[in-house]
């Protein structure tokens, strides 16, 4: 059985350890064999980015026996070799000018010196372009520049935004050096996290081709099911019998946890990271999430007060995510970008796509209601952490009386200069509580009469949830009666509740409880 590269970015580590590669080199081909030069892809932390880059760079060294397995072994010509300019821009210092303009001059310092190459410019722009030169007319070959994470010098100052505005015009004329050395180079890839604007960091590199909503390119990044099928299948058998479930519901539930990531509205993937650990630790945990959430994410929650509302109310176009650089851009673009949100459907109108937002899955669902309810709402971590036990466990034991008294009691701890007279905002706040627990919670649940508020399924019971304010629980449920929002989910058992807030009181102020009778 081969093992789990959990870590492990470099494609030759990955394949001289024995450790199983997802073959993407089909992908791989098709840009590099394009004809086309310039290429840049977003795809959110922990999606294979390094990897990819890792691929390309050994497939234009030639490094022929690291693909003997793969699609592209005996497509690619390996005997044309190209040397490689790779530059990371992860752990460039960016707590001063100075110290981005070091980091990265030393970054090609390393490069020159590995390629016996010396270079004599002074400035950061000189050296990268006197770099590309030297290299083209030593080994009298174009050259390949592979960028990873593009932007993050600017996403580490996303909160002063004085600072991100200096980093993003360094880095804008540091890559327009790629543009005047056309004639030098082979094949340009970059990545990141956020997609560019036309008036950004690339706007002098005008002729870059954007493939981050490609149909075609759209599984690229992440596993699809087959691929987790194929090529973890002794791991899925192993996992079955040692968690006791039956391998039908284990992928079920793997799928529920960790699949729905969609960058083109139409095709879904797994992230990498989140199926390697689970394979590894054989429990439904929130990996990716707790993998290190960027520091940037809770201070923009802290400062902007985002709702679960805020993130999800509208369809998105394409066009969104590059009218705004990423500091000023509107929340649900924001964390659509750092994979919080993706697409869920994709939707025609005229000459373009507008796409629907939700929550990928159960994982980030669960991780990233947490972070709203520290950051947006203020409620103490500890509150929070004691409130999604209490919670999850009623529910296990179908104490419906004893759950909403736990929400009540965390709606309670928010400031109250934080409410909001209005029902959409405690809409969002009891969603947001209920996703925190780890509950399988699904917001405007679409029937074929309306949509309910909130729905929650566990084991073989849904509950269906109806919000009022300043009306009544009676009034709430005799809608979901009326309107016969249970009737898609017939084969369980139906328990209806009917909730009512006070404005005034700023909290839920009165709620009943039914069970349809099928």
């Amino acid at each position: 059985m081969k093992g789990l590269p959990i870590g492990l970015q470099d494609f030759s580590d990955i394949v001289s350890n024995n450790m199983i590669y997802v073959d993407k080199t089909k992908f791989i081909y098709d840009l590099a064999s394009s004809g086309n030069k310039y290429f840049f892809v977003s795809r959110p932390r922990r999606f294979g980015k390094s990897l990819t880059l890792s691929v390309f760079e050994n497939l234009f060294k030639g490094n022929k026996e690291l693909f003997k397995d793969t699609w592209i072994y005996d497509k690619w010509d390996f005997s044309q070799t190209f040397p490689v300019v790779r530059i990371n821009l992860v752990d460039v210092n960016t707590e001063s000018i100075e110290n981005f303009y070091a980091d990265l001059s030393d970054l090609l310092f390393f490069i020159s010196q590995e390629n016996d190459i010396f270079l004599e410019s002074k400035t950061l722009n000189g050296k990268f372009r006197e770099l590309i030169i030297k290299l083209s007319r030593k080994f009298n070959k174009k050259v390949v520049v592979l960028v990873d994470e593009y932007e993050k010098p600017v996403l580490d100052n996303i909160t002063n935004k004085d600072m991100a505005k200096k980093l993003r015009g360094i880095l804008r004329n540091f890559y327009a050096v790629l543009k005047a050395q056309d004639e030098n180079l082979r094949f340009v890839f970059l990545t990141g996290i956020t997609k560019f604007t036309k008036t950004g960091i690339f706007s002098s590199l005008n002729n870059i081709n954007d493939i981050s909503l490609d149909k075609q390119f759209s599984t690229m990044f992440g596993y699809t099911q087959e691929e987790l099928e194929s090529y973890f299948k002794e791991y899925i058998d192993v996992t079955s019998k040692e968690l006791n479930i039956e391998k039908s519901i284990l992928l079920d539930e793997i799928k529920k946890y960790y699949n729905g990531f969609s960058f083109d509205g139409d095709k879904f993937v797994y992230n990498p990271f989140s199926i390697l650990q689970f394979f590894q630790k054989k429990e439904f945990k929130n990996f990716w999430f707790e993998s290190g959430s960027p520091f940037f994410l809770y201070q923009y929650l802290k400062e902007k007060k985002v709702t679960y509302k805020d993130l999800t109310s509208y369809p998105v176009s394409e066009l969104d995510f590059s009218s705004h650089e990423i500091e000023d851009a509107p929340p649900n673009i924001f964390f659509a970008q750092a994979g919080y949100l993706t697409f869920k459907k994709r939707i025609y109108y005229g000459f373009e796509y507008e796409y629907i937002l939700d929550f990928p899955n159960l994982e980030v669902k669960n991780g990233f209601s947490k972070l709203l309810l520290e950051a947006s709402y203020d409620i103490p971590r500890n509150y929070i952490k004691e409130a999604d036990r209490n919670i999850y466990l009623a529910f296990s034991n179908n104490n419906i009386d004893m759950a909403f008294d736990e929400i009540k009691r965390i709606i309670s701890s928010v400031p109250y200069n934080l409410h909001k007279k209005e029902e959409s905002y405690y809409h969002s706040l009891i969603y947001t509580i209920l996703a925190s627990s780890g509950l399988n919670v699904k917001a405007e649940e679409a029937s074929s009469t309306g949509k309910s508020d909130i729905v929650i399924e566990f084991n073989n019971r849904v509950y269906i949830i109806e919000i009022k304010m300043d009306k009544s629980a009676k009034s709430a449920l005799k809608q979901i009666k009326e309107k016969g929002y249970f009737s898609k989910y017939t084969q369980k058992k139906i328990i209806l509740i009917g909730l009512n807030v006070n404005s005034e009181k700023r909290n839920i102020d009165e709620l009943l409880i039914d069970e349809v009778k099928m």
